[in-house]
């Protein structure tokens, strides 16, 4: 999951699903005015493609970025449909300073004779609530689009915290990846999404920064919700990326909600591949009725850079829950 960029720290093989990835927010309303002609003109897909083709393309694609060829003439039916309907989306790439993202790969196509640099966004994994979220996205580009749209319409974006949200269609257009294009204007803009801790050493990981790795879990930044939720697929998961600056044993604490009926199911937080604690969800009365609980501790040998992974295990009910925040406090300094 391109040899990673400082903020893409490597998700552990236990963790890692190449196929398993991401209700439109108020905050971006008023930017979706308009929009639903343009989003209707793309058709459902049937079915994803299957899991061959779609890892024989990752294949091409990362050859294509790291400039080695590809065997045109060895490419079965769907892939040289593909490549042949995906014009300039292959040529001339290089890495685009993003790294891997859940949802699929990115480069960056160099602009020159007044044409603006492009970063291509190759999403094999679209999200069902018709938003791409590009982590690690600062800033730097001056539009969105699809590369196969013929009328060439814009989509809408918004800084996130530390990320961009582009409004994408409901529905992949195309079931191997659909390429998004962002034309840039300057420089691109990219943050580290590790998160740094509190003078004191806690950290704090909040819904807003949290790396969504699914199709239905999101982001709900609707103030009365704020959190991560619509966690209704037991297969979508979420992490999140901070620092430790002092070794020692930490208190882990959650903040989270969930509705009458749905509580029982089992999740577990983990620490890279190596420390991990199983919580069982408990029933709040509503999703967005949070409490805060008390679940473990994490022992830190040494600072550095870690990820938290929150993964169900099983879930009996409507959803997991919904998870506002995670809370790493020192206990015991080393």
């Amino acid at each position: 999951m391109a040899p990673p960029q400082p903020h893409n720290v490597p998700i552990p093989t236990r963790y890692a699903r190449h196929d398993d990835m991401r209700r439109r927010p108020r905050v971006l309303a008023s930017v979706f005015l308009g929009v639903s002609a343009f989003l209707a003109r793309f058709p459902a897909t049937a079915a994803p493609a299957p899991d061959a083709d779609r890892m024989a393309l990752r294949d091409i694609i990362s050859a294509s970025i790291a400039g080695r060829p590809f065997p045109t003439g060895t490419l079965g039916e769907p892939l040289r449909r593909w490549v042949d309907a995906n014009p300039g989306a292959l040529d001339g790439v290089r890495p685009g300073g993003l790294g891997e993202q859940p949802w699929g790969l990115s480069a960056l196509h160099p602009g020159g004779d007044g044409q603006p640099s492009l970063l291509y966004l190759y999403v094999f994994d679209w999200h069902a609530s018709g938003q791409l979220v590009v982590y690690g996205l600062a800033g730097g580009v001056r539009r969105a689009r699809l590369l196969n749209d013929a009328d060439n319409k814009d989509m809408p974006m918004e800084q996130r915290g530390r990320s961009t949200v582009i409004v994408v269609p409901k529905q992949a257009p195309d079931p191997l990846a659909t390429v998004v294009v962002l034309e840039l204007e300057g420089k691109l803009e990219t943050q580290s999404l590790a998160l740094n801790p509190a003078p004191d050493g806690h950290v704090v990981l909040h819904a807003r920064d949290a790396i969504v790795h699914g199709r239905t879990l999101r982001y709900e930044p609707d103030p009365r919700k704020n959190t991560v939720g619509y966690w209704t697929d037991a297969s979508d998961w979420v992490s999140w990326q901070f620092e430790v600056l002092a070794p020692g044993t930490y208190g882990v604490e959650i903040l989270q909600g969930c509705g009458k009926g749905s509580g029982g199911s089992e999740v577990e937080f983990a620490v890279d591949d190596k420390q991990a604690l199983k919580v069982t969800v408990q029933d709040t009365g509503g999703f967005q009725n949070f409490v805060s609980r008390n679940i473990g501790r994490f022992r830190f040998d040494k600072p550095g850079r870690f990820t938290l992974f929150v993964k169900p295990i099983r879930k009996p009910g409507l959803a997991v829950m919904d998870l506002r925040q995670v809370t790493l406090t020192p206990v015991e300094r080393q």
